[in-house]
């Protein structure tokens, strides 16, 4: 469709209450109104991003409809159901494959909900995890963007990461796979966008920060917030592969990231996470879950 300005959703979409086949849907509904200024910028970071065809093992299986993405930033009048629950701040639909590649898909962003996420979770976990002389280095200004445009990368790199016959193989462990999949590859993606001078290095390391507070503080609610279970173990595998590797240290309460360390292993794990959509079974996603996926040794107030 052509863009337009006011942007009406209402029906049962998602699936992230279902925790036993993720198949049920949810309703929820939202009423938004685009912010062109904004949408002209997320449209360039769309355009180098999708412009090259990645190189991909399983063709076959790969759904391409790069050249059907639809991507709006919206200021958002309301929200109700599972959206008024879950605060996301990117819509991708429609969720169905099929659908995907005969149509296309369109990217929602909300700017208020990105708001209300970056007060909630993001600045609460950077004051408590890193000390004051790290977090000097970053404005509340970086940090704000560092988390809105992390959601743009992870909306477009779903784009990337589509393969026919992921859900079935995986089943109810596929959100937990796609979700993280699709924030790890969106941060790899950013290499592109330094090189043609779209993206800085403080914006990278923003966005970085964003995802490690955001997957923070998610591990502290996500034994009760069961809508966002899957982000809570993505985000818990995601900072245990950097402990692991040393790209993120602890000392005493106190994290030290060192971003060219995380760098290294955001393409190593994006391997690692893709070749499980494209090829895996639920035994596998299970392996890593079980290694990496631990929330409860993880929480920062310890």
């Amino acid at each position: 469709m052509k863009s337009y300005i006011l942007d009406i959703n209402i029906g049962p979409v998602e699936r992230y209450d279902d925790k036993l086949f993720f198949v049920k849907t949810s309703y929820q509904a939202w009423v938004g109104v685009m912010d062109k200024k904004e949408t002209e910028r997320v449209f360039k970071y769309k355009d180098v991003i999708l412009s090259a065809r990645r190189k991909v093992i399983m063709p076959s299986e790969k759904i391409d409809y790069y050249d059907k993405v639809q991507v709006r930033v919206d200021d958002s009048v309301i929200f109700s159901g599972l959206m008024a629950r879950t605060k996301f701040v990117g819509v991708n639909l429609p969720n169905d494959p099929t659908l995907m590649e005969k149509y296309g898909s369109e990217i929602t962003i909300s700017k208020q909900a990105n708001e209300m996420r970056f007060k909630e979770e993001v600045i609460p976990a950077f004051n408590k995890l890193f000390s004051a002389e790290f977090r000097r280095q970053f404005s509340e200004e970086d940090l704000k963007s560092g988390s809105l445009y992390l959601v743009v990368l992870h909306e477009l790199a779903h784009t990337y990461l589509r393969y026919r016959n992921s859900e079935r193989n995986l089943q109810e462990l596929f959100p937990i796979i796609d979700e993280l999949a699709a924030y790890v590859m969106g941060i790899k993606v950013c290499g592109s966008l330094l090189l043609k001078d779209i993206m800085n290095q403080k914006q990278l390391e923003s966005i970085i920060i964003a995802y490690l507070g955001r997957s923070y503080s998610l591990i502290k609610k996500g034994q009760t917030d069961i809508s966002r279970m899957h982000y809570a173990i993505g985000g818990a595998i995601f900072i245990n592969y950097l402990l692991e590797s040393g790209a993120l240290k602890e000392a005493g309460g106190v994290h030290w990231p060192n971003f060219a360390k995380i760098y290294y292993c955001l393409d190593e794990l994006a391997t690692i996470l893709e070749r499980m959509l494209y090829q895996g079974t639920r035994e596998d996603a299970e392996v890593l879950i079980k290694r990496y996926g631990d929330i409860k040794n993880l929480q920062y107030s310890h």
